[in-house]
């Protein structure tokens, strides 16, 4: 008898440990992972154009700053500046600024996570050919 008692004390231990282990709170799945972002974009020159690409793999809706039109993926047109925020926190992004100009342009992409700028750049197209649209990018990423 003493050793069904052992025999039973040693699986109830066995697991209570188990499920002491694998709590919710262990499970990255769970945690409040991840970053609010903000994506600020900006062309400037004679006939500058831009285009945004925003995604994130987390499925959580941007919100474009100056309508607060909410959208899952962004391919945005623009001809001076957009910006979008996400509704929720996300961990895996890409944002993409583009810029198209028959004339000299600058591109300018700033991005920030939880208020912070973690990527602030630009970049001159000095080598437009008049009449034909030249472009240039810059990308921001955490997907590697």
């Amino acid at each position: 008898m003493k050793k069904h008692y052992q025999a039973f004390l040693a699986i109830l231990c066995t697991t209570l440990c188990i499920m002491t282990s694998c709590s919710s709170e262990n499970d990255p799945s769970v945690t409040d992972s991840g970053s609010i972002y903000r994506v600020v974009v900006e062309v400037s020159g004679n006939s500058p154009k831009g285009n945004l690409h925003l995604y994130n793999l987390d499925g959580v809706a941007f919100r474009n700053e100056q309508t607060g039109e909410r959208t899952e993926q962004v391919n945005e047109s623009f001809t001076s500046r957009t910006s979008y925020v996400t509704d929720g926190k996300v961990s895996k992004i890409t944002a993409q600024g583009i810029l198209y100009s028959k004339e000299d342009a600058k591109l300018t992409m700033n991005v920030y996570k939880d208020g912070e700028t973690v990527f602030s750049q630009s970049k001159q197209l000095t080598t437009a050919v008049p009449g034909t649209d030249t472009t240039i990018d810059l990308v921001y990423s955490t997907v590697k």
